[in-house]
């Protein structure tokens, strides 16, 4: 017989939540079920803008750890598994010449940071205990300044706009890393957090140009209009704030799982809601289709060939 406990595995509890995840699972629930709770991952997959972030961020650590002195812009690399089609090259190609020169760019606008800031901590690590579950995080920055102590977060984003920042204020991403925080350290006062943000070029190739040519276009560009590609501002966060984000969105995510594995709970309702599908998510106007599309279109056993399962939940937390 089926119980409440047989559907959230083990591992899925003792790997720990992180901020994204716990968004996933309120953005599409099934989706979160097979991409964490099973672990599962379409083999070949190649997504860019992970890429993309994954070198941008390893850039930022370094130019913090160093005051700007010693950086190195890694190259983008395909998964083992990927088979790259000849447009996914074209894009590798694209982006190990545009990134460097883009935080060229960065460095260029941002060199008096290590003058102004107090550098508290670079890529911390943090893993906590909260209503019986492990929630973990990575914190890009945490700096002093005479304002106070702040978290801040890296982001690089396709559009750089009122409308794209307007909800920063209140987004999970940014206040879950900043409560995350706060519980780990209690003793430290905190007054809010940085959002840093970077906008990928907008210009497009032109005829005959080559890619190392646009890419110096777009530095260029992005030293003579800054406010174009870069957005920084603090966001201060009262204690009050902090609790009531504490027992109006976390405590909520966390009771679906609680609710999912009290035995109390009638079967078919634990199933129904880690297995919730928001059809709005199969699909974005300005962007490919979910990856486990297949899966919940068709079901598992008709298309389980095609995805693998992962060692770790959360793989970007497990290497050494």
């Amino acid at each position: 017989m089926l119980l409440n406990n047989d559907l959230i595995p083990a591992r899925t509890l003792s790997d720990g939540f992180t901020q994204s995840e716990l968004s996933e699972m309120g953005r599409c629930a099934q989706k979160w079920n097979w991409r964490y709770n099973h672990r599962l991952e379409k083999a070949g997959m190649i997504q860019f803008p992970f890429l993309v972030g994954d070198v941008w961020h390893d850039a930022m650590e370094q130019f913090y750890a160093t005051k700007g002195e010693r950086v190195s812009v890694a190259t983008l690399q395909f998964p083992e598994a990927a088979i790259p089609s000849v447009q996914d090259i074209i894009d590798r190609d694209y982006w190990n010449h545009v990134l460097p020169k883009m935080f060229e760019a960065y460095r260029s606008y941002y060199r008096g940071d290590h003058l102004k800031w107090k550098i508290v901590s670079i890529e911390e690590e943090l893993d906590i205990e909260y209503r019986g579950f492990r929630l973990r995080g990575k914190i890009d920055l945490t700096i002093d300044e005479p304002n106070g102590r702040f978290t801040l977060d890296h982001k690089t984003t396709s559009r750089l706009n009122k409308d794209i920042v307007a909800g920063w204020d209140f987004r999970f991403q940014f206040l879950f890393y900043l409560w995350l925080k706060s519980k780990a350290y209690p003793k430290q006062k905190f007054k809010g957090y940085y959002t840093n943000a970077t906008k990928k070029p907008e210009l497009r190739v032109k005829k005959n140009e080559s890619v190392p040519e646009f890419a110096h276009r777009v530095f260029e560009d992005m030293v003579q209009e800054p406010d174009k590609y870069f957005y920084r501002d603090a966001f201060p966060v009262s204690p009050e704030t902090l609790q009531h984000f504490q027992t109006t969105v976390i405590d909520h995510k966390l009771k679906k799982l609680e609710a999912v594995l009290d035995p109390k709970t009638p079967i078919d309702l634990a199933k129904a809601i880690i297995q919730d599908k928001n059809t709005d998510e199969c699909q974005h106007y300005n962007g490919p289709p979910c990856p486990y599309l297949d899966l919940c279109r068709h079901g598992f056993q008709k298309m389980k060939f095609l995805y693998r399962k992962k060692e770790n939940k959360h793989e970007e937390l497990e290497i050494e």
